[in-house]
């Protein structure tokens, strides 16, 4: 008898019965699985077929996961090969050092802990990385904290549990922290120490169970970073609703940029830049703005409509039919941009060389840069720079650079390199993207638009570029813009394959987004 391919017994998994898998998985524990991600079920039932002998055929997995008789650990199983725990140790230097310096040393020893200690809480740690960060921070700076690191994937929680790592988790531009906190135990492995572990307190949750443990009741900080992107919209503002109160009052919630937009749109939290990065606070006082209607749309209270220029004032109806050219044909008059200055990023000595090798190293840098090798990606972009190469060329590896500074959060630098690149490219829309990214980590609202607008403006079918705008639109109250830019990014994001990663969006993949998406625009017009 011939073997059936895994293709093969995906197929036999009927959409009736996979549209049931994603109610199930959604009602149950809050992940949203629209039909374009319908793939992702089917191949998750299929692993899980071919590890558990009991089961003959995939659907007959698939009538167990659904039936009223499934286990608590086999369904926990299942819903480990759902989750993607992307993650290494200190990601985003910037906002650690924000909350290392401006938040926990000011709150060591006034916390709502035993003895006043700061109380953190990592709501999807993964296999620890987040929660140990953390920490290793709190040791170095002599704040007394209690940390606490949740995840509803059962075997992330046992790699944390063992606190070995591989180099690949140790992706942070700076790794001086692995010399004095871990030890090697082996060409590629190595070992945290163990009275960091002791520091952190970690179980399993889903944070769509009816009730929040005990002990994670009156936090003074909660990291939620690139988990409300995995939610539907109910899961969205149940998981929200619980993390402000788990808060205690004027608690601090840290999220990603991408994620502003959903936090926004659920307008319980305060904004608030501190130093630089863009928190929300848990401020019972803090009132969004009044509810007002717009050509029959209802808006939440946290939104009104705002336009910032003559070319912002459009027929809103009009608009919602218009295709992205229509936007790239308004006529924006040139913003006025703050481009850093350079001067500290010193020009290095020109090396005659032949142009093609320029080529050749930015491949390897971008090479060993994805395999995680920051340090060598680095050496080799300054090596392009270093030697003569065409402008685009090194404009290439400036901006390479400026996207691993930014990346170890870096922001300073990376917008230094920025400018470098900029110098050399004045119509590169990536550059163009992540200065206006930076910006608006920053909270530089209106110098982040208008490098988005250039970014869009340069490249019409940009996609982040086109959902940051949203995003920026929604801190700025405009849900005009927004709406526009999320309906452009939408439109882009149907031309790709839903598995594809979005260029620029930390390995996103179009499905993905185009959830998020949608999240945000059914809290704007519900």
């Amino acid at each position: 008898m011939k073997l059936r391919t895994p293709q093969q017994m995906i197929n036999f998994l009927t959409d009736d019965r996979v549209s049931e898998l994603a109610d199930m998985v959604r009602n149950r524990f809050g992940l949203n699985f629209s039909s374009e991600r319908w793939k992702d079920l089917r191949s998750a039932v299929v692993r899980f077929q071919r590890e558990d002998s009991s089961f003959k055929t995939p659907a007959e997995c698939l009538e167990y996961i659904l039936s009223p008789t499934v286990g608590t650990d086999d369904l926990e199983q299942f819903i480990n090969r759902l989750t993607i725990g992307e993650t290494f140790f200190f990601r985003d230097t910037n906002a650690l050092r924000v909350l290392e310096y401006e938040i926990l040393r000011k709150i060591s020893g006034r916390g709502s802990g035993l003895n006043g200690a700061a109380r953190i809480w990592s709501t999807a740690c993964s296999t620890g990385e987040e929660p140990y960060t953390l920490a290793m921070i709190c040791r170095r700076s002599g704040v007394s904290a209690e940390i606490f690191g949740t995840d509803i994937d059962s075997k992330a929680l046992i790699k944390a549990r063992e606190g070995c790592y591989r180099k690949w988790s140790f992706r942070s531009e700076d790794t001086g922290f692995r010399d004095i906190f871990f030890r090697k135990v082996g060409s590629n492995s190595f070992l945290l120490d163990s009275s960091i572990k002791r520091m952190v307190n970690l179980s399993r949750l889903n944070l769509m169970d009816a009730s929040v443990p005990v002990a994670l009741q009156d936090m003074d900080v909660i990291l939620c970073r690139n988990v409300l992107m995995y939610f539907s919209s109910a899961g969205v503002n149940s998981v929200l609703d619980k993390l402000w109160d788990c808060l205690t009052p004027g608690g601090w919630l840290v999220a990603t940029p991408s994620e502003s937009g959903l936090l926004s749109s659920h307008g319980r939290f305060e904004p608030v830049n501190v130093g630089g990065v863009l928190l929300y606070r848990k401020n019972e006082n803090y009132v969004p703005e009044c509810r007002m209607d717009f050509d029959g749309f209802k808006f939440r209270d946290d939104f009104k409509t705002s336009f910032s220029s003559a070319a912002e004032q459009f027929d809103f109806n009009a608009q919602l039919e218009s295709t992205p050219a229509d936007f790239v044909d308004l006529k924006f008059p040139e913003p006025e941009i703050p481009v850093p200055e350079v001067e500290s990023v010193p020009e290095p000595p020109v090396i005659p060389r032949a142009g093609n090798d320029g080529a050749a190293l930015l491949k390897q840098a971008g090479e060993v840069r994805m395999h995680g090798d920051t340090l060598k990606a680095v050496s080799l972009y300054k090596e392009v720079v270093e030697h003569e190469n065409p402008r685009e060329i090194k404009a290439a590896a400036f901006l390479g650079i400026a996207g691993i500074k930014a990346d170890s959060g870096l922001t300073d630098e990376a917008a230094l390199w920025c400018a470098k690149a900029l110098e050399l490219d004045r119509v590169s829309p990536c550059a163009h993207f992540l200065l206006g990214q930076i910006c608006f980590q920053q909270g530089d609202l209106s110098t982040a638009l208008a490098h988005m607008r250039n970014a869009v403006f340069l490249d019409s079918e940009f996609i982040m570029a086109h959902f940051l705008l949203g995003n920026i639109y929604l801190e700025q109250n405009d849900s005009n813009g927004a709406l526009r830019h999320f309906r452009i990014s939408m439109q882009e994001l149907d031309k790709m394959d839903q598995d594809d990663p979005v260029p620029c969006s930390d390995n996103v993949t179009a499905g993905r987004l185009m959830e998020m998406v949608r999240l945000v625009q059914q809290q704007l017009v519900q």
